[in-house]
């Protein structure tokens, strides 16, 4: 592992930084060794939706090994979890540095190699809130890549208001008794360990909330279940539904402390958003690459599609919006590290308002550039299986969880003091 490096003002801003070159290179060979050899194993189930998923709607248990491989030998290679602190297994990137690694592992496009940075349902945040006496059953497991988790916090009549949350845990001689509903729960039918948001102390403003943690293994005769498949707009068979019911938990479960729920939660959602900058930087310069070519090589009339100045016009305005995202990212998350670190909690209005800006340009940027390479491609980009298509349709999904785009002005509205409450 090394050591936690700060953010070398030395270089362009939008250059890696010096230090990142092997870890760059041990991302490209992770690509090339683990994922693509998976992915050709896996083609006819990438290739076509309809073999992308089991009988039951679910992600079909081919692809799901085949992703898990791909986060056990990143985890080995200290590529998977690289931004969390070294005590827990990180490698103690910053989150500047974690936009060139996530942007070059995306810029494969949209096969596996997502799967070489941990997203929600892996080594997150939350882990940095655990207790020592929590490393072996949930931290180790986890950013070793050989568990998942869930994060269930959304409910079927709630999501980006905490305060109309209903999931509860109560306590009960020493013990804590669990009831509730988590609703559009990525991951909710391979999780191993499950991490739900509770109310704990109602009334109580930001300290009402708790975390709680187990292994579903072991409560799921004692009133933990999984519930309907939520099918998303892309088929990706990975979203459902978790129900707790008079699950007696013990006070160990707890991760963090009492009360400090929505600290925990604030902490990875913000990390959900600043993972927006190299998450749409890759994809969207793999789009880019894709339309450029697309503009070379299709021929209407004798002539290169490129040579339309409307054509070339919006491969421009695709660069712009790229560019302008990724530059706003890589400041921002500067920003957030100095002096950092980054999860730390509560933040100042100024930090909230440059995260949320830094979600929204993202949001409305990479879904720009993914809608003009459709219409670069034509017929064969709105095609089902097209990976222009999943782009797309990804894009389009990304401007609502972690905070919809409508949430992401009101609050940098209110930063700015247009709060009238």
């Amino acid at each position: 592992m090394t050591a936690e490096p700060s953010v070398n003002k030395d270089q362009p801003l939008t250059e890696p930084p010096a230090h990142l070159a092997p870890v760059l290179a041990e991302v490209k060979r992770l690509y090339e060794e683990e994922v693509k050899p998976r992915e050709d194993a896996v083609r006819h189930r990438l290739d076509d939706r309809d073999q992308y998923l089991d009988e039951d709607g679910k992600l079909h248990p081919e692809v799901w090994e085949a992703r898990k491989a791909i986060m056990r030998a990143s985890a080995e290679a200290g590529i998977y979890a690289a931004y969390l602190p070294e005590r827990i297994g990180g490698r103690g990137l910053t989150r500047h540095d974690m936009v060139f690694v996530e942007e070059s592992a995306y810029r494969y496009g949209v096969g596996l190699n997502p799967a070489l940075i941990s997203w929600s349902e892996g080594a997150t945040p939350r882990l940095i809130w655990c207790g020592d006496e929590q490393r072996e059953e949930f931290i180790d497991p986890l950013v070793r890549g050989e568990m998942t988790s869930c994060h269930c916090v959304t409910e079927p009549q709630a999501g980006s208001n905490m305060f109309d949350f209903t999931t509860n845990a109560v306590p009960r001689n020493g013990d804590w008794v669990l009831n509730g509903h988590k609703a559009f729960i990525t991951n909710a039918f391979n999780a191993d360990i499950i991490q739900v948001l509770a109310v704990t102390d109602p009334g109580e403003g930001r300290n009402s909330f708790t975390y709680f943690q187990f292994r579903a293994a072991e409560y799921e005769d004692k009133g933990f279940s999984r519930g309907r498949v939520f099918q998303t707009m892309f088929d990706d068979g990975f979203t459902g539904e978790v129900l707790f019911e008079d699950i007696v938990l013990p006070e160990s479960s707890i991760m963090g402390e009492r009360g400090q729920g929505f600290d925990i939660a604030m902490s990875s959602i913000n990390w959900t958003r600043m993972r927006r900058g190299g998450m749409c930087a890759g994809w969207g310069a793999y789009l880019i690459d894709k339309s450029v070519e697309r503009a070379k090589q299709r021929v209407i009339g004798g002539k290169p599609l490129g040579a339309n100045q409307g054509i070339q016009w919006m491969v421009a305005d695709m660069y712009a919006d790229w560019y302008q995202a990724r530059a706003l990212s890589l400041a921002v998350t500067s920003v957030m590290d100095n002096p950092g670190p980054w999860w730390k909690m509560p933040r100042p209005k100024e930090d909230i308002r440059q995260v949320c800006t830094m979600k929204l340009v993202n949001d409305e940027r990479f879904f720009s550039v993914a809608d003009k390479a459709l219409q670069i491609h034509g017929g064969a980009g709105v095609m089902k299986n097209a990976d222009i298509n999943k782009l797309f349709q990804i894009a389009r999904n990304l401007r609502i969880p972690g905070g919809s785009d409508e949430v992401q002005r009101t609050t940098i509205a209110e930063t700015l003091g247009l709060r009238f409450r």
